[in-house]
């Protein structure tokens, strides 16, 4: 049996390698989100309270679409794909992660249809929130396992 200092030697170890761990975490935590946000937004047409969008009332702006193949059912704001590429995790500092429109003309497109359709887009989902929090914690409980039973 173990003495308590052992043990807590262990534990304080192992809120080092965690603590270490921050900035994997939230980069893995932003990748998903950026991913899943992307999704919703350029595949499924959805705002942040994951309803539609909208549909396109510019007949000439929904003819060109469907002229270069795009799909005209409802707004997903993917025509050249350059929002979306634009939508990136980026490395603020040593633990700071944000998911950022990386470019100042797609800033101001993703800040436009937001206020023409007087709805937000690009905010995270409750849903996805929730998908981002239950993956760090994952990825945080994996290396408690893993860390915790080499000690």
């Amino acid at each position: 049996m173990e003495d308590i200092n052992k043990v807590l030697g262990r534990i304080n170890l192992l809120g080092q390698i965690i603590s270490q761990s921050t900035p994997r975490y939230l980069l893995l935590g932003g990748k998903l989100l950026e991913g899943e946000m992307k999704q919703r937004i350029f595949n499924q047409g959805l705002n942040s309270k994951a309803t539609k969008i909208g549909k396109y009332k510019a007949k000439q702006w929904e003819k060109k679409r469907a002229e270069t193949g795009r799909q005209t059912d409802y707004v997903d704001l993917e025509y050249t794909g350059q929002l979306r590429n634009s939508m990136q995790v980026v490395k603020t500092g040593k633990d700071e992660v944000v998911l950022a429109i990386v470019t100042d003309l797609d800033y101001k497109k993703a800040k436009g249809n937001e206020e023409r359709r007087k709805e937000t887009i690009f905010l995270p989902t409750d849903e996805e929130r929730a998908s981002v929090e239950a993956y760090i914690s994952d990825l945080i409980v994996e290396d408690f396992t893993k860390n915790f039973l080499s000690l």
